[in-house]
C-alpha cells in the first residue's frame, strides 16, 4: 500500500535536540509499513499512491509510546479509589485480579487499545497477567507493543517465571514484529533473589529487556535498604541486571548515587507522573535526571491508579511537576517531553527505526488537529503541543503503514462490541471476586 499525507504541518520528531522541528507544507510518502519521504511538499519526489490523506492543516508527528502500563487493568478503572499504593494493591487490586480469566483479560485488552489509538498512541510496554490474550489482543488490533508476563516469587519456587519464557518463545516478533517480548520481574518487593537470578539468566539467553517496578514509594525505598542493605537500583545492579536493557517503572525515591548509576549504564525510566499522584507515591526527580543524562519515557500506569490511558495529560504534567517542585521553570523542555513520549520510548522498545518521521522509519505516526479554539491563538507552537493539546485532538493513527483510527471510526475494532464485551466481563469478574468474600 502507497500512502500520501499532504497538506500538514510536521514535526520528524524530537532525538536530541533543544527545540522541536516543525516544517510547514509539508508531506510523508509511506510504501508499505515504512516512511519513503517526509518533507516539504516542494521537495517531494514523483510518487504514485493508493491512497491520498489529506491532512487538512494538521499537525503529523510520531505516534506516541506509552512506556509502562497494565492495558487489561481497564476492566478494574477507578476500583481502590484515594488508597495509598500498599492498601490500594493488597484491598481493592489482588482480591479481584484473582479471578481474572483469559476472556476477561482479552476483553480489557480490547477496550484499552481502543482508548489509546483513540488517543494517538502506536505502541506501549506492558507487565500483566494471561498475556497469551493481551498478544492476541495487539496481533489483531494492528498495535504495537512489548509485552512481559508480571513475576512474582515469594516462596523461592521461581514457578511464575516459566509463563514469562513461554511468552518469549511463543510470540517474540510476532506479528511482523509489532509484538516484542520483555522479561517483568513485579519488583524487588515482590520477588526472591533466587527468582531474579533466574531473570538474569533468561535475559542472557533469549536477549530480551527486563521491565520492572523500581522504588515507586517510600515503603518500596526503605524495604530494600531493610531487606538488602541496597537501594532498589543497587540491588538490580549487584545481581548483574544493568548488562542488560533495564526498563524501570516509576523511579521515585531515587538517591544521587541512584540517578549516576542509571545515567552510567543506560537504564530507562518509566515516568507515571499522574499515577504516582494518585497514589501518593510522590514525585520522581525527573529533572535532575535529565541533567544527569538519564533516558526518560512516559507512561501512564494502568487506569486504576490513573484513571485512563491518555498519555497526553502525563505530557502536560511532566515538565509541569518539574518546574513546580524545583521552583525553577526553565527545567524540562517541551523538546525534552516531546522525545520522552515518541522516540525514547520507541528506542527502549528496542526499535532502532522508530520514533522519529524520516525515510526508512516504521510508518507510526498520527495527526493532531490545530484547529480547536484551545489551540489558537499559536504563539508557540512548542507550547502549544505540550500544554494546549489534547487526546481527542487526535484525528487519525497509524502503525506501520495501516490507518487503526480515523476520525471517530476504527479499522480493526468495533467499538460497540467491544465495549459490551468490557462490561460483561467487568461485571463476571467483580460478581467472582464478591463472591469468594462472602464464602
Amino acid at each position: 500500500m502507497r500512502i500520501r499525507i499532504t497538506n500538514i504541518v510536521m514535526t520528524p520528531g524530537v532525538k536530541d535536540e533543544a527545540h522541536i522541528p516543525f516544517i510547514d507544507d509539508a508531506e510523508i510518502l509511506i510504501e508499505d509499513k515504512l516512511i519513503v519521504y517526509a518533507g516539504k511538499r516542494s521537495e517531494a519526489p514523483a510518487f504514485e499512491a493508493d491512497e491520498t490523506v489529506d491532512g487538512q492543516g494538521a499537525l503529523a508527528m510520531p505516534g506516541l509510546c506509552n512506556m509502562h502500563t497494565h492495558t487489561p487493568m481497564t476492566l478494574l478503572r477507578s476500583i481502590g479509589s484515594d488508597l495509598p499504593l500498599d492498601r490500594w494493591l493488597h484491598e481493592a487490586i489482588f482480591p479481584v485480579e484473582a479471578h481474572l480469566t483469559d476472556d476477561a483479560v482479552r476483553a480489557g485488552s480490547d477496550l484499552g487499545i481502543m482508548e489509546m489509538l483513540r488517543f494517538g498512541t502506536t505502541s506501549f510496554n506492558d507487565m500483566y497477567m494471561h498475556m497469551d490474550m493481551e498478544a492476541e489482543a495487539v496481533r489483531d488490533s494492528g498495535m504495537r507493543a512489548l509485552l512481559g508476563h508480571g513475576v512474582v516469587d515469594f516462596d523461592e519456587s521461581c514457578s511464575d517465571l516459566l509463563p514469562g519464557i513461554a511468552l518469549i518463545e511463543k510470540w517474540n516478533h510476532a506479528a511482523d514484529d509489532r509484538i516484542r517480548i520483555s522479561l517483568a520481574p513485579h519488583s524487588e518487593g515482590a520477588t526472591t533473589q533466587k527468582v531474579m537470578e533466574k531473570v538474569r539468566e533468561a535475559a542472557e539467553t533469549y536477549r530480551v529487556p527486563i521491565h520492572v517496578h523500581v522504588s515507586e514509594t517510600k515503603l518500596d525505598f526503605d524495604g530494600s535498604l531493610e531487606r538488602r542493605g541496597l537501594t532498589p537500583p543497587q540491588y538490580l545492579n549487584k545481581l548483574g541486571f544493568m548488562d542488560y536493557p533495564v526498563l524501570a517503572a516509576h523511579c521515585v525515591w531515587f538517591t544521587d548515587e541512584d540517578i549516576e548509576l542509571f545515567a552510567r549504564t543506560g537504564a530507562v525510566v518509566l515516568h507515571n507522573p499522574i499515577s504516582n499522584l494518585k497514589l501518593a507515591s510522590g514525585v520522581a526527580p525527573i529533572a535532575k535526571m535529565l541533567k544527569a543524562g538519564v533516558k526518560v519515557t512516559i507512561g501512564t500506569d494502568g487506569v486504576a491508579s490513573n484513571n485512563n490511558l491518555n498519555l497526553w495529560e502525563e505530557i502536560k504534567l511532566m515538565p509541569m511537576l518539574q518546574k513546580g517542585t524545583t521552583l525553577d521553570p526553565t527545567v524540562v523542555s517541551p523538546a525534552q517531553t516531546i522525545a520522552a513520549a515518541t522516540y525514547n520510548g520507541a528506542q527502549a522498545m528496542g526499535y532502532e527505526n522508530l520514533g522519529l518521521l524520516k525515510e526508512g522509519y516504521l510508518a507510526d505516526l498520527i495527526l493532531v488537529k490545530m484547529d480547536e479554539a484551545h489551540m489558537y491563538p499559536c504563539h508557540d507552537l512548542e507550547s502549544n503541543l505540550v500544554y494546549s493539546a489534547q487526546g481527542s485532538d487526535v484525528r487519525l493513527t497509524m502503525v506501520g503503514g495501516k490507518v487503526l483510527y480515523r476520525d471517530g471510526e476504527y479499522t480493526t475494532l468495533d467499538p460497540k462490541l467491544v465495549i459490551a464485551r468490557a462490561r460483561k466481563e467487568a461485571e463476571l469478574l467483580m460478581a467472582r471476586a464478591d463472591a469468594a468474600k462472602k464464602a
